[in-house]
């Protein structure tokens, strides 16, 4: 709580508190989404689109969960049904970002067949940026 208020009083009229840690969350989503796609593109052998497929998912579920517990503690859904229905709302609701995702970096690694860190990480970024607007308004009922 003191790290917010910290981080409100110095930088929150530029970035506000619930984006920079919706953001924040992000990026542990990123690292999520890099194991899972290389465990399953070059550990298991899986195609790349299977592979960012996987990650994308692994992704959206534990960023719901740490936002739901932490960006909008407020807010923040409880018991099974609501946690439910909740995981279904956020991840249709980000399923356009996951599309875009999923397109881009497909695109991207047919292109450019080496980089396939580069292709993942250009899908992840195109779809953050629905994420966080949608979600907000629709999961959990503010910006």
């Amino acid at each position: 709580e003191y790290l917010i208020a910290l981080y409100d009083r110095m930088f929150g009229r530029f970035v506000p508190v619930r984006f920079a840690m919706f953001s924040a969350i992000g990026v542990l989503g990123i690292g999520v989404h890099m194991a899972v796609l290389s465990a399953l593109f070059l550990g298991i052998g899986t195609s790349f689109l299977i592979g960012q497929i996987g990650a994308t998912l692994a992704a959206l579920t534990m960023n719901f969960f740490l936002n739901n517990a932490l960006t909008y503690r407020d807010r923040r859904l409880k018991g099974w049904r609501q946690l439910a229905d909740g995981w279904v709302s956020f991840a249709l609701i980000c399923s356009v970002g996951a599309i875009a995702n999923v397109g881009i970096a497909a695109f991207m690694h047919d292109v450019r067949n080496d980089a396939w860190a580069v292709s993942a990480m250009i899908g992840v970024l195109v779809g953050a940026v629905w994420n966080y607007a949608l979600s907000s308004r629709f999961t959990w009922g503010r910006y």
